[in-house]
């Protein structure tokens, strides 16, 4: 994720990430939105718990990142039913959302050992294989760099 976005996670969400903040955020942007989302409901879900807002009592998000295609997040300790439930919510949300744009998406298999959710766009900006690759759209070079 961008520095940026990435920023802006942990401005808001400083309790929740406070373990990640040397750390950047395993995956695109395009799931900034979903990311921003399932962060507000975490923390909502806390405070309907009665969690104390502290840092040994507070949900720690340990690990966020694509892995296979799809949105993973794992806490340092041991976190309720209910967020637990909100996490595997987004989970099977990311497979649905492009991952480089936030477009609605498709899992698609790109090389022999990888899949990613992508929009019928990105599909066409994404080069398939190493050997013939696809030139970047515009929009997409000047996020790259």
């Amino acid at each position: 994720m961008n520095p940026e976005n990435t920023a802006k996670l942990l401005a808001i969400y400083p309790l929740l990430y406070r373990n990640l903040r040397d750390q950047t955020f395993e995956c695109n942007d395009g799931w900034f939105n979903l990311i921003w989302q399932v962060s507000a409901d975490i923390e909502a879900a806390a405070q309907l718990e009665g969690t104390p807002k502290t840092a040994e009592a507070w949900p720690s998000v340990g690990i966020l990142k694509n892995k296979f295609g799809a949105l993973r997040v794992q806490f340092d300790g041991r976190v309720s039913d209910d967020i637990e439930a909100l996490v595997h919510k987004a989970y099977e949300r990311s497979m649905e959302i492009c991952h480089l744009c936030g477009a609605p998406a498709l899992l698609m298999q790109v090389s022999n050992r990888r899949t990613e959710p992508l929009c019928a766009n990105c599909v066409e900006a994404t080069p398939s294989n190493p050997e013939n690759p696809r030139p970047l759209p515009v929009w997409m070079q000047e996020q790259n760099r």
